[in-house]
């Protein structure tokens, strides 16, 4: 799983913002350490960071070791292996800071 810098992590927050849409629900965070958890949790979503970067601790209150239960979304970079992850829908950061969602 790539890692981009934090700056243009930053970046893809308010577009996934835009495509959560206005339904909050659980979502989880992988592989960003925390970076857009403040910003989700503001809008509403109950958010779990999986992340062992030592900055997600500083950022959320709600990291994990592994992904537990069902989501209504997940956030993560596009080369992530999702295939363990039981989320409603996905959204994918590519390399470029670019935001795709899927389902």
């Amino acid at each position: 799983m790539h890692r981009l810098p934090p700056a243009l992590a930053a970046t893809a927050t308010p577009r996934i913002l835009e495509l959560l849409g206005d339904r909050p629900g659980r979502l989880l965070e992988l592989g960003f350490a925390g970076i857009h958890a403040r910003p989700l949790e503001l809008a509403g979503w109950d958010v779990v960071v999986v992340d062992r970067d030592p900055r997600a601790r500083e950022r959320s209150d709600h990291v994990a070791d592994v992904a537990e239960g069902c989501f209504d979304a997940v956030v993560a970079p596009a080369d992530a292996d999702l295939a363990h992850i039981d989320a409603a829908r996905m959204i994918l950061v590519h390399r470029d800071g670019s935001v795709v969602a899927l389902g």
